[in-house]
């Protein structure tokens, strides 16, 4: 009886530490970028993930006057998302970038000025 009872007790010590001492998969997250401008504007979308050397440009899009541009994709914690928005002419835009439906970066009505453009990046925490 008391090497059952050991047994059940050394059976919970083990499987508890081993609970303990697993390690979390990280959780995705859902990164939405949009972006509108008073005029044309190009736009271009890198990311960098903690898995790559280097960041990679995933997204590059002539955005026409009244059009909007947007983008989504699924990153993990430590990665980066990186928006470029140039125009040709003297312009405004604004812009949003969402962490699972969350504003984390935004700008209403930035002002860029002729062939010039605006870089904004989100880390994921």
């Amino acid at each position: 009886m008391k090497r059952l009872i050991y047994t059940i007790l050394i059976s919970m010590l083990f499987v508890s530490c081993s609970k303990k001492s697993s390690e979390q998969s990280p959780q995705p997250h859902t990164i939405k970028v949009t972006v509108s401008g008073a005029d044309a504007f190009n736009v271009s979308l890198s990311e960098y993930k903690t898995t790559d050397n280097s960041p990679k440009i995933v997204d590059t899009k002539a955005i026409e006057k009244g059009a909007s541009y947007s983008y989504t994709a699924t990153l993990n914690q430590n990665d980066e998302v990186t928006l470029l928005v140039a125009s040709d002419v003297s312009n405004t835009v604004t812009y949003k970038i969402y962490d699972n439906d969350k504003i984390v970066v935004q700008d209403t009505d930035r002002e860029i000025v002729t062939h010039s453009s605006v870089t904004v990046s989100y880390d994921i925490p």
